[in-house]
Parts: structure tokens; sequence; C-alpha cells
């Protein structure tokens, strides 16, 4: 069987292997494209919310440890 492209690339988005992903080869190249723009923009509002969260978290660290709190949180 040929790889589908966009089964691919919805692993790639998901982190998984394609064959993970077999159940969904039913839906069409353009219902999947539209499958992995939405887990894209899910994962892009997930990861801003968690930034803007410790952004604001951090205004409660006193301002002399907010560096050091920072390299802690962030890695």
């Amino acid at each position: 069987m040929m790889p589908n492209p966009a089964i691919e690339q919805l692993a790639n988005t998901l982190k998984v292997s394609v064959t993970e992903l077999e159940e969904l080869s039913a839906l069409s190249e353009a219902q999947l494209a539209k499958l992995d723009g939405l887990i894209t923009n899910a994962q892009q509002k997930q990861r801003q919310t968690l930034n803007d969260a410790i952004e604001n978290g951090l205004n409660y660290v006193p301002a002399i440890l907010r560096g050091t709190v920072k390299k802690i949180v962030r890695g």
C-alpha cells in the first residue's frame, strides 16, 4: 500500500507512528489535512497558554529570584 502523505504528516504532528493512525485512512486527504491543521493550532494555543501562565506566575516571585526561577521552570 502506498504511504499516504497526509497520514504521515498527521503522525509527525502527533509524534506517533503511521501504523497507530491506520483507522484514519478512511478519511480523505482534505479531511486529514484539516484535522492536522486543527491539532497543530490546538498545540500552539496550548503552548502559548502555558507560556502565559508561567509568565503570569513569575509575577508572584520576588524580582531578585525571577531569573533563577525562570531558568528552572523553562529548563
